[in-house]
């Protein structure tokens, strides 16, 4: 296949915009990231860290449904450029107070706080902006696109901030993010989106209504993303827990750990690849089949594996997140009308970030009730067994890949253009 063709959503401008401001601003981010942990561990100890990490979270988690209703009341674009300039200033002023030796845990996890709640309306708009900005027949594409974006930028970021926090104050790569993102804001602001009927109730509560009855019409969409809560609850807190308490006590110590995530990142380049190119004809069981391996590298960590077969199934496991996360993406996109994509997208990532808490919360006392291994055991067999729950269910084994016709929604008061 010629490059033209496999990369090109990036040949249709509004898409170029946004895959631009998307990967300068997650560029930003990702250099944060870690100049952030230092700057509260210079301030306080790991637990002021997770206290602001907490800070940042919990609003995303109570502001996330509402940012979907207000992403397809509003011109998408413009919700993003909201979202990020709000992060970019959380971003300077604690950039500020780094840099002048004004800052405490406290002022910071507050303008955490504020960065959590901006992120909150842009994670739903950002989805629902996608389709606006590219062919149907491209949205696989595009999603793999940004998806190879970002595992190059979770490589490159963390290193840069990293090299601005051992040679300078982390301050400085917060104000870098700021900057980042209002870059970001200024290439959304490029896009011109054609006028779209968009349909909005009386009241925020009637547009969420709405777009509830809009999820719960959808049996597979709904299957999902309980599925997906479920392997988040399972996955994530035991992979980053117990994880590097494995890799310290049975497989050498840090160096091995960083080689199994440096390998799983270097999977999910491989895993953007293949989805510019292979499209399945059963989307939902193609997303399903690929993360199977996830549950697999839990269970080999808690038997004691040897770390060169971690490593090789931390590679395969990250090209099926990368591909399975393109091709779930584009289903969506796809699948779901204009006016209720937002909507159905917050609470895609509300069932994906909602149990994360919980899990976190639960990892460290079973482990140490029932021992590390058996944890690890468990909480791969639990992810094992709902992706197969979810592959057992008709509706999700049957869909088939590509657009569906939609009724335009019906015109009433509350049309706007």
């Amino acid at each position: 296949m010629p490059l033209s063709v496999t990369f090109g959503a990036l040949a249709e401008r509004r898409f170029r915009l946004l895959f631009g401001a998307r990967t300068v601003s997650t560029l930003g981010s990702s250099m944060a990231e870690i100049a952030l942990a230092f700057a509260v561990l210079d301030l306080g100890s790991p637990r002021d860290l997770g206290f602001v990490i907490l800070a940042r979270e919990i609003p995303i988690v109570v502001l996330l449904l509402l940012g979907g209703v207000w992403g397809d009341r509003l011109p998408r674009h413009l919700v993003l450029v909201g979202s990020d300039t709000v992060r970019g200033a959380a971003q300077g002023l604690c950039a500020v107070l780094l840099l002048t030796g004004n800052a405490t845990v406290l002022w910071i996890a507050l303008l955490q706080v504020v960065f959590g709640g901006a992120s909150a309306f842009g994670r739903p708009a950002f989805q629902g902006l996608v389709p606006q900005t590219v062919a149907v027949e491209r949205l696989q594409q595009a999603n793999a696109l940004l998806g190879l974006s970002q595992s190059t930028v979770a490589i490159a970021g963390p290193a840069l901030g990293a090299i601005i926090v051992a040679a300078a104050n982390p301050g400085w790569a917060l104000a870098a993010d700021a900057v980042t993102f209002g870059v970001s804001a200024l290439l959304l602001l490029r896009i011109s989106l054609p006028r779209t009927l968009r349909m909005t109730a009386a009241s925020v509560l009637s547009d969420f209504r709405d777009g509830w009855r809009e999820f719960v019409s959808r049996r597979w969409v709904v299957v999902m993303v309980v599925g997906f809560g479920v392997f988040q609850l399972t996955y994530f807190p035991a992979l980053l827990v117990l994880g590097p308490y494995v890799a310290k006590t049975e497989l050498g110590g840090a160096g091995a750990w960083g080689t199994i995530l440096a390998v799983e990142a270097l999977g999910s380049l491989v895993g953007g690849l293949f989805a510019l190119r292979l499209r399945a004809r059963r989307p939902l069981v193609a997303t399903l089949v690929v993360v199977v391996p996830a549950a697999v590298q839990l269970m080999l960590l808690g038997v004691g594996a040897p770390l060169w077969l971690l490593t090789g199934v931390a590679f395969v496991s990250g090209v099926g997140f990368a591909y399975g996360g393109a091709v779930w993406f584009a289903t969506l996109q796809e699948k779901i009308p204009e006016h209720a994509i937002s909507r159905i997208s917050s609470f895609d990532w509300f069932g994906s970030v909602a149990l994360n808490p919980i899990g976190y919360a639960l990892i460290g006392p079973l482990s140490e009730a029932i021992g590390v291994g058996e944890s690890l055991v468990l909480a791969g067999v639990v992810n094992l067994a709902s992706t197969f729950a979810m592959l057992a269910v008709p509706s999700v084994r049957a869909l088939e890949a590509g657009p569906e016709r939609h009724a335009a929604p019906a015109v009433g008061p509350g049309a706007n253009l």
